[in-house]
């Protein structure tokens, strides 16, 4: 008696060693069921990838409205004036028209009967150009001459993990994101693979002032970027690959760009190793499981779920199938920083296990005859 009340506590206790990992469905369904909300709505597949397609579209909204930096003639020199240069004005034989003004932070500059110009972004030659024209309303045949007394504004900061953080200034127009990067050092070892460019506020030269060809025309149904909205950019975009062409991103005056850690990814459930595991380059689901060694005999491999926090405290989860991906080459998911793979219990398997172990364990517990030969 005493020997089958021993075995029993074992059972239980065994039991009690494995974890089952319910699948969010049931967790839904257990709520419901309670008439219980959970603590934490997440949303579907949907949402899942619509936060993919909002960043996708936030970085094409960037270069659309940079694209005049690269297309227009002689965007290779020129010095991009900004908010703070200290600009000399002159116009040839008008000794009251002389002036000096800082560009103010909306990128405008003040001047004698012409008012308030806005440069910001022009060269001091289209500066000149432009302020020839709005002289040219009061003046014939006005010669203009814009100096540079002052350099202030065209600079870049660069932050987080690369080789030398610091203030970089533009020495030309349509400079690029990689150039700057290549001259703070470069990526250190803790970088990740994602870029985020702070845009400064938009300070975009009026139309009048653009060559005709270079003028970018909008679709009004597309959504504007916001002003010092953070564009996250792959570093494999910039870099291009064999069947894409590098992306240019050229900076502007007062950009930040932020070169964050690789960050960390989580691997729960029916897995060997659950827990915390730093986030490479292109780690997918797939690679998640393999750092977590493996799966488990309970895993549900045809329901495994990656969430992600989409931001605003909301988070998205999205159900992928472990044999499509491994056995039928299916497309993986890329993980980012803090996301959730979790590997749910397959019920029977579970149970099954259950038994399997326990038994086993009671196994132990049991005198051993000798085999005969």
């Amino acid at each position: 008696m005493k020997n089958l009340v021993c075995s029993a506590c074992l059972l239980l206790a065994l039991g009690g060693c494995l974890r089952y990992t319910p699948s969010y469905k049931e967790l839904q369904d257990r709520y419901q069921s309670n008439d219980q909300t959970s603590e934490q709505s997440i949303g579907g597949e949907q949402e899942f990838f619509l936060y993919e397609q909002g960043l996708n579209d936030r970085l094409a909204e960037l270069v659309a409205q940079r694209a005049y930096l690269i297309s227009r003639p002689n965007s290779g020199g020129g010095y991009p004036l900004g908010a703070g240069d200290l600009v000399g004005i002159e116009v040839f034989g008008f000794g009251n028209l002389t002036s000096q003004s800082a560009i103010s932070s909306d990128g405008y500059v003040s001047a004698p009967l012409i008012g308030r110009a806005k440069i910001a972004g022009l060269t001091v030659e289209e500066s000149r150009d432009h302020l020839t024209r709005l002289y040219s309303r009061f003046v014939r045949s006005p010669q203009v001459l814009v100096a540079l007394k002052s350099g202030q504004a065209s600079r870049v900061s660069v932050m987080g993990e690369v080789a030398k953080p610091g203030l970089y200034p533009l020495t030309r127009r349509g400079q690029l994101l990689t150039e700057v990067l290549s001259e703070a050092g470069g990526r250190n070892p803790n970088a990740g693979s994602r870029i985020l460019l702070l845009p400064a506020p938009q300070i975009l030269p009026e139309a009048s002032t653009l060559t005709p060809s270079a003028t970018v025309h909008f679709a009004s149904s597309k959504p504007q970027l916001q002003e010092n909205a953070g564009v996250e950019i792959d570093l494999e975009q910039l870099t291009g690959q064999l069947d894409q062409r590098p992306l240019l991103v050229p900076v502007l005056p007062g950009d930040t760009i932020v070169v964050p850690e690789a960050g960390v990814f989580e691997v729960d459930g029916e897995v060997t190793t659950p827990g915390s595991y730093k986030l490479a380059s292109r780690t997918s689901a797939l690679g998640a499981i393999a750092a977590a060694q493996g799966l488990t005999y309970s895993a549900d491999v045809n329901h495994v779920e990656v969430i992600r926090d989409t931001g605003g405290g909301r988070k998205a989860l999205i159900t992928i199938d472990l044999e499509q991906i491994g056995l039928q080459g299916k497309r993986d998911i890329r993980l980012r920083n803090g996301d959730l793979v979790r590997v749910p219990s397959e019920p029977n398997r579970f149970f099954k296990r259950q038994v399997v172990e326990s038994l086993n364990g009671l196994f132990n517990g049991v005198s051993v005859n000798k085999r005969v030969n």
